[in-house]
């Protein structure tokens, strides 16, 4: 009997993480913005730095990705376009790989480039400071530096849409 218990313990706890999955956790966040974003400053493939506060007064939307991730393919692809639409002095994307040895992320990127940053959390100080467990995750920081969205999971190209509309972010195609 206690075994059934455990079992069906189990598929609960793997039901809901794959429904956090589907549909992520901790939609937008406050109108008004929510905490501040923590600053970082990480290694970015072409030898620089990429830090938060280089983007003051503008929004940032961050992908939190890795290499063996198969649903951060897709969440890039729908960044991709997103970025195609909403590019401009206003926005910045950037992509953060979490937990990956640089050599493993500059080889998958040469193959599948990204048309903005790529930044390189190999000990994941971010991602645990931001407690981020699940990938893909994106975070959407305000011009003010709050953070004001934040979602395990994928996240739709409309919804994103709607956020950076709300952060103040203007489609090129709308």
């Amino acid at each position: 009997m206690l075994w059934v218990v455990g079992i069906l313990l189990l598929i609960a706890g793997g039901l809901l993480v794959w429904k956090t999955l589907q549909t992520g956790a901790g939609e937008t966040l406050e109108a008004q913005g929510g905490p501040p974003a923590p600053d970082f400053d990480l290694p970015n493939l072409e030898g620089g730095r990429v830090r938060l506060a280089d983007y003051a007064g503008r929004t940032v939307l961050v992908e939190f990705w890795a290499t063996w991730c198969g649903p951060c393919r897709l969440q890039a692809q729908i960044l991709e376009e997103l970025y195609k639409e909403v590019q401009g002095p206003s926005v910045e994307f950037l992509a953060i790989s979490l937990g990956e040895p640089e050599d493993i992320v500059r080889q998958f990127v040469e193959q599948r480039p990204f048309p903005y940053p790529v930044a390189i959390d190999t000990k994941e100080v971010l991602g645990e400071g931001l407690q981020i467990y699940a990938l893909p995750t994106v975070m959407v920081v305000d011009r003010q530096g709050r953070i004001t969205y934040l979602r395990p999971g994928l996240s739709d190209a409309n919804t994103l849409r709607q956020v950076l509309n709300d952060s103040g972010v203007k489609q090129a195609s709308l």
